[in-house]
């Protein structure tokens, strides 16, 4: 068992200017997880997520704060507080936030997420 606080988990910034805080995962120095992520991604009005998919993992979104459009392959659809998104591998997905406040999301992942994982 390890308890995060986060203060100590520092976030960074992904692709297209979304900010990302890992708590769990591969790439986390405090809790290494190889089989799922735990983070939250906070995208800026007017920004989305990089286009892409996974080849392997699946992942989760649970918007916690603002509201949005996530487009997975061809369908788009509006997603705001409570809405949660499952994306399965293969499928191309992106979020964009449509508001004025700031689109934060949890996101889950397994396995853990990690950079070659992501065509």
């Amino acid at each position: 068992m390890r308890l995060f606080k986060g203060s100590e988990v520092k976030p960074f910034t992904a692709a297209k200017g979304e900010t990302v805080i890992q708590y769990t995962g591969r790439l986390d120095k405090h809790g290494r997880s190889k089989f799922h992520s735990l983070a939250i991604m906070i995208l800026q009005p007017g920004l989305s997520s990089d286009p892409h998919a996974h080849e392997i993992a699946e992942e989760s979104f649970l918007v916690i704060r603002g509201n949005g459009v996530m487009k997975v392959n061809e369908d788009s659809f509006e997603v705001g507080v409570g809405d949660c998104v499952f994306v399965e591998p293969g499928e191309r997905h992106t979020l964009v936030n449509t508001g004025t406040e700031p689109l934060e999301c949890v996101l889950a992942t397994g396995p853990a997420w990690q950079p070659t994982d992501s065509i």
